[in-house]
């Protein structure tokens, strides 16, 4: 890929965005990265860039600043509509993402590439555990916080590249093939950025569009849109189940994972002697159990691998007991779904003081009704989505108070709380209407229960 001498211009000031104007830089590109947004943190970061030789543009898009590129690299999560990416489709200039740009620069082509819905930090953490233990030379990264191509000097030939990749990075590719795609789930999310949710659908369809024959897909059998899209792949696919005893898969039975294949069945693991628990994280250990099929790892190291295990912070983490009430951050959690099997993770009933609210995304919050009626015994809720949750989730009967802040929450949680109780912080939502992202909300949250010991 030609690079040398080219003006391209990135979209956002955010860690991938300035990872891939740094690196575009080191192989002589003339580059130039703009972003709306004009805060003292991003002033720093431009003069930091400037003195590199990267043009910056902060506060605002202008053609001026945009005007003679031949290529727009937009960071993840920058809207559809945003001026420079209209600008170029009006313009005929070439789109592309930053695993795209990796993907071409990259000395392997070796990729595991995950996503879903939900799930995909802890199956990306869990394949890079099992790397380790079955000594194979490999680089994690993507959404899960450093970016693939911030990684790009660390990559050998020969190595694996464990990458989690959200929709928004999967939007503009072009040539980026996975050897291994793990799709784990799709549920609604992101109804900010997208139209419709059948184009959130395509999006996550797209780790799959450059796949080949030999290449191999990882699908989720009991999701509906997983299975659609299984059955128009004509690649090699490992489904995986938490529902069904399949013929040809991965499934549950018992607390064991058992791969059958050609009438064999295979006992993987026990999943019950690691940390990990409820429905969701044995759909994201089976997944992982399709990967280390696909490059011969052992069940011992699978099993050792999961018995080893650490949670990821801020998903349905442990923070706290204080006073008999259990304190649980599952911050992560930004869509319905992810609360969905948040409360499905706890088998007691009407325990839970469930803390939610945040950025509107745009999808409604009327499906967890049931749930929250049967697993709730008091809602409170914050951020820019209060009102609207407080409206949809009425016909819960649950007991419902809006807050102010983080603080106001716990402390309101733990007032209401008796022995036997869990506090969830489980909001259900983005968290940009008054944190910086979901990692700063958890320790929030997690520094106001530790306040309260």
């Amino acid at each position: 890929m030609k690079l040398k001498n080219k003006k391209i211009t990135v979209i956002g000031l955010g860690e991938t965005g300035v990872d891939t104007a740094v690196a575009l830089k080191k192989l002589g590109a003339e580059v130039y990265i703009t972003e709306i947004k004009n805060t003292e943190e991003i002033k720093k970061t431009q003069t930091v860039l400037e003195k590199q030789g990267i043009k910056t543009e902060i506060g605002k898009h202008s053609v001026e600043f945009i005007s003679g590129s031949e290529l727009i690299i937009p960071s993840p999560g920058v809207p559809l509509n945003a001026f420079p990416v209209l600008w170029a489709k009006e313009n005929n200039i070439s789109i592309k993402s930053e695993i795209e740009i990796a993907y071409q620069i990259s000395p392997s082509k070796k990729i595991v590439a995950i996503t879903g819905t939900n799930g995909k930090t802890t199956t990306t953490s869990l394949t890079d555990l099992l790397f380790k233990n079955a000594g194979l030379k490999h680089v994690t990264c993507g959404n899960i916080g450093n970016s693939f191509i911030g990684e790009i000097e660390k990559i050998k030939k020969d190595t694996v590249i464990i990458l989690e990749v959200s929709s928004f990075q999967l939007e503009y590719i072009e040539n980026f093939r996975p050897y291994i795609s793990a799709l784990l789930n799709i549920t609604k999310d992101h109804l900010d950025y997208y139209d419709t949710f059948s184009q959130y659908v395509s999006a996550k369809k797209k780790i799959f569009i450059n796949q080949k024959e030999k290449d191999i897909a990882i699908l989720n059998w009991a999701d509906p849109f997983c299975k659609e899209i299984g059955n128009d792949l004509s690649i090699k696919k490992i489904y995986f189940s938490s529902m069904h005893d399949l013929k040809d898969g991965i499934f549950l039975k018992d607390k064991k994972v058992i791969y059958k294949n050609n009438n064999i069945s295979i006992e993987i693991a026990d999943i019950s002697k690691g940390k990990l628990f409820g429905i969701h994280n044995a759909e994201n250990i089976m997944a992982v159990c399709g990967i280390a099929i696909s490059f011969g790892i052992s069940s011992s190291i699978i099993q050792k691998t999961i018995e080893e295990f650490i949670p990821v912070s801020h998903r349905i983490e442990t923070i706290a007991e204080k006073e008999g009430i259990i304190y649980i951050d599952d911050s992560k959690a930004t869509n319905i779904d992810a609360v969905k099997r948040a409360l499905e993770s706890f088998s007691s009933k009407k325990n839970i003081i469930l803390i939610m609210g945040g950025k509107d995304k745009g999808f409604s919050f009327m499906p967890l009704t049931s749930l929250i009626s049967e697993k709730v015994k008091y809602l409170v809720l914050l951020g820019q989505t209060a009102e609207r949750i407080k409206d949809q989730l009425k016909e819960s009967n649950v007991p419902q108070k809006i807050v102010k802040t983080m603080e106001e929450a716990v402390v309101l949680s733990s007032q209401i709380g008796q022995k036997g109780d869990i506090v969830l912080l489980s909001p259900g939502c983005s968290s940009f209407d008054m944190f910086k992202n979901y990692q700063e909300r958890g320790d929030v949250f997690k520094r106001v229960v530790q306040s309260l010991l």
